[in-house]
């Protein structure tokens, strides 16, 4: 038997039916699927719970990991632990699979190699109702989102590096470390097995906005530093000094967003850098929040005056200067947490950041 591990974060819930659907017409159907939903708001977890309950083979976990950006790595590593079988899939909610697919799987396995399969994408048109499914486009060696792994060799590594957040490189380290500890690389494309639904292309622009969804600009670069910083390393084991493949429970969660807000800091440059840089150092052991919302000049100048016409003048570039805007902060803030490995919780709106941290 195989194990099917699919991530999933507040995704359409028609798009996980659909690929439970082709699970469920598998000519072979001895497969499990582990199902990881990493911090889903309360609303899309409860429908997609109700969903799941129709497929008997379906095991539905919930991390409450709403409050950190998302992370595939961590959910697909929380699913490695929580498989019951020697092999298994990475998987999306995009990918609907050929009736013949889990068969082929098994006749793959091989605890000396990793296998990961071509996709066919399809074009907006294109349905999950009929028989024969045609790709507008095929995906290449370097996308192996979809590959079948030896479960003893991703434990002997530390499964996926969790340091990747958001979005990218997490399948090509994972494959390099494995090639790196002795195994195999196969690339199946003999025949299409495995099927892309169509949604709109991801936009990198939204790592540059201010976002619920938390992110900071660039990353997708700062994952590719890291990805190639473990190839020309070497690396074979990652996630060291951390229980990887954790599942947050709802006591610790409520312990961090129940807690209240113990001071605000602006925007001001100056505020932001000593409490990331020196201050949250200090703290003592315990759960704390900080607000952060934008610096606004003293109201008890006079703006009328003179003098603080002139002094305006002169320094035109202040808020330049000296004052970040919030997706700034956000992009500090996120960094910092990540980069440090700490334990936070962090709401983001239109006009304020609410950082929960839990000092160890």
């Amino acid at each position: 038997m195989i194990t099917y591990i699919y991530p999933f974060r507040n995704r359409e819930v028609e798009r996980v039916k659909k690929s439970l659907d082709s699970l469920a017409e598998q000519n072979d159907k001895e497969l499990e699927v582990v199902f990881v939903d990493y911090g889903s708001t309360p609303e899309t977890a409860s429908e997609v719970q109700r969903l799941l309950l129709k497929y008997s083979f379906v095991k539905y976990i919930y991390s409450y990991s709403n409050g950190k950006p998302w992370n595939r790595s961590k959910a697909l590593n929380i699913g490695i632990k929580q498989a019951q079988t020697d092999y298994v899939l990475s998987a999306d909610i995009d990918m609907i699979f050929h009736s013949s697919f889990n068969g082929l799987l098994k006749r793959l396995t091989d605890p000396n190699k990793v296998t990961f399969f071509k996709v066919g994408y399809l074009s907006k048109n294109e349905t999950y109702d009929k028989k024969e499914l045609v790709p507008e486009s095929y995906s290449n060696q370097r996308a192996k989102g979809i590959s079948l792994y030896p479960k003893e060799a991703l434990f002997a590594i530390n499964g996926f590096d969790e340091f990747f957040n958001c979005w990218g490189s997490e399948d090509e380290d994972v494959i390099s470390r494995l090639i790196f500890s002795g195994l195999e690389m196969n690339f199946y494309n003999e025949n299409t097995l495995v099927y892309h639904q169509y949604h709109k292309p991801f936009k990198e622009l939204k790592h540059k906005l201010l976002s619920k969804e938390l992110s900071y600009n660039q990353v997708r670069f700062h994952n590719d530093k890291k990805r190639k910083l473990n190839e020309n390393a070497k690396t074979i084991k990652v996630n060291l000094d951390k229980n990887w493949g954790e599942i947050i429970d709802e006591e610790h969660y409520n312990t961090l967003v129940n807690t209240p807000v113990s001071r605000t800091i602006t925007s001001y440059k100056t505020d932001v850098d000593f409490f990331l840089f020196y201050e949250l150092k200090t703290l003592n052991k315990g759960t704390w929040c900080f607000k952060f919302v934008e610096f606004v000049p003293d109201k008890n100048i006079n703006f009328k005056s003179v003098l603080y016409r002139l002094w305006t003048i002169r320094n035109s570039d202040l808020k330049i200067k000296e004052e970040y805007s919030l997706k700034e902060v956000n992009d500090l803030v996120l960094k910092f947490l990540l980069y440090n490995d700490l334990d936070f919780h962090l709401l983001v709106d239109s006009a304020s950041l609410e950082l929960r941290i839990n000092i160890v």
